[in-house]
């Protein structure tokens, strides 16, 4: 009898023992406040580890020291199974060979969770038949209008950059004006890209290795972006909240996850006061009007070094899925005053818990809506748009000038990290 139970027990321990080997925990850097971390935590228990057995230990960063920590990581090879990180930086990583790329490990499950997400914030993660990450959030460029003061002066609310200019002297007359933000300020390169964009230019092609600022395009719609400070006198900087609470700006582009919240929840003064709209688009030369805005993502992207790479990617996929979307956003919201979460999923968007004609406009606006492409200088290139837009709108230089001068400084830095990533370069699927 001793004997059959001392085998029990030894069969038992083995048992447990096993079991605690197969445990597998894994180990996530977040973005996010403690609050965000913890609405994350809360549902993978529920959800993925109550489904898959797989645990996960979350890690919170600071946008100011996310890339440093993450570049510290890789190169001390001390690195957490995935990570979430900015438009483009995926691909800094990735050429460098820390990064996964999932089309090449995960090819089909990749593509199928890509079908779900808004084109535009797929475009900084694809670079030269590669894709280092999947979209985790993003954010845009939105109108938002005070219907009670257009409707007491008669205005139309405009459907192009014309139909603005022709309303803008009547309002500022009245001492309100147009306004517009992304980033710092209104004059920074997230604006400036919209009207690249609608123009039909941009600063270079997706995978590039030359600016196309001087095209007659991007030209054109660099023109009317620093216009719209130098000759139509829109303010450079606004009070995102504040003004349109007070009815000095009554209309203005900025980042729905910046003010939706505050404005639906956190500003009952402004109930049945306000709505969204597109933002004023460019008619191109065909007659259609472009209404492209500044689409910013952060994205989750798996490390080559982590030893659980599936697991990591089921678990994305877990959580960028229509319905974990749809309880995150509606959790986020919830419990976090004045937040707002806008998902990549397209259907998850179509399920949000926002008035139907705000949640149908803003639908439309992230179908238009374009990300950043990756692009060897990454964002760093961008920083010449910054310049040549202060050196016109700060400093009277001719736009044309300050613009070509751009192009050239993108294309040679370009070129240098050109040189210096060649043999990375070469080991890409596509050229």
């Amino acid at each position: 009898m001793n004997k059959k139970w001392f085998i029990i027990v030894f069969s038992a321990i083995l048992l447990l023992s096993s079991m605690v080997v197969q445990a597998k925990e894994l180990n996530i850097w977040l973005v996010a406040s403690t609050e965000k971390a913890k609405i994350i935590k809360t549902l993978t228990e529920q959800h993925f580890t109550a489904k898959t057995g797989i645990t996960a230990n979350f890690s919170t960063m600071t946008w100011e020291d996310a890339m440093s920590k993450i570049f510290l990581a890789m190169a001390s090879g001390d690195v957490p199974d995935l990570a979430q990180m900015g438009s483009t930086w995926q691909g800094e990583f990735g050429l460098r060979g820390g990064i996964v790329d999932l089309a090449k490990a995960f090819p089909a499950e990749t593509k199928a969770l890509m079908a779900n997400m808004y084109p535009g914030s797929l475009r900084p993660i694809e670079f030269r038949g590669t894709t280092w990450g999947i979209p985790a959030e993003i954010g845009n460029m939105q109108a938002y209008v005070r219907t009670d003061i257009f409707n007491e002066n008669g205005w139309q609310v405009p459907n192009t950059w014309d139909e603005l200019y022709k309303i803008l002297p009547k309002m500022q007359a009245k001492n309100m004006n147009f306004g517009i933000n992304y980033g710092a300020n209104g004059i920074s390169w997230f604006v400036a890209s919209a009207f690249l964009r609608q123009a039909g230019g941009d600063v270079y092609l997706p995978g590039g290795e030359k600016s196309i600022l001087d095209t007659p395009e991007s030209i054109d719609g660099f023109n009317r972006f620093t216009e719209l400070f130098t000759k139509h006198k829109v303010p450079k900087q606004i009070q995102q909240v504040e003004d349109f609470r007070r009815g000095a700006i009554p209309l203005m582009c900025i980042s729905t996850n910046v003010v939706y919240g505050a404005y639906t929840y956190a500003s009952p003064e402004l109930q049945g006061k306000w709505t969204t709209a597109l933002i004023p688009g460019t008619v191109r030369k065909d007659g259609t009007i472009n209404h492209s805005g500044y689409l910013g993502t952060n994205n989750f992207a798996i490390f080559e070094k982590s030893k659980l790479q599936k697991e990591a990617f089921e678990w994305i996929k877990w959580f960028m899925s229509e319905e974990i979307q749809v309880v995150y956003s509606k959790e986020y919201q919830t419990k976090l005053q004045g937040a707002f979460n806008v998902s990549p999923n397209i259907k998850a968007m179509a399920r949000m818990d926002i008035k139907p004609e705000h949640r149908t406009v803003l639908m439309k606006q992230l179908e238009q809506d374009i990300g950043i492409p990756f692009a060897l200088g990454g964002e760093t290139v961008w920083r010449y748009v910054d310049n040549a837009t202060a050196s016109v709108v700060l400093n009277g230089m001719d736009s044309e000038k300050a613009i070509r001068q751009a192009a050239k400084e993108v294309t040679d830095e370009m070129n240098r990290k050109a040189k210096e990533f060649k043999r990375f370069l070469d080991k890409l699927p596509l050229k």
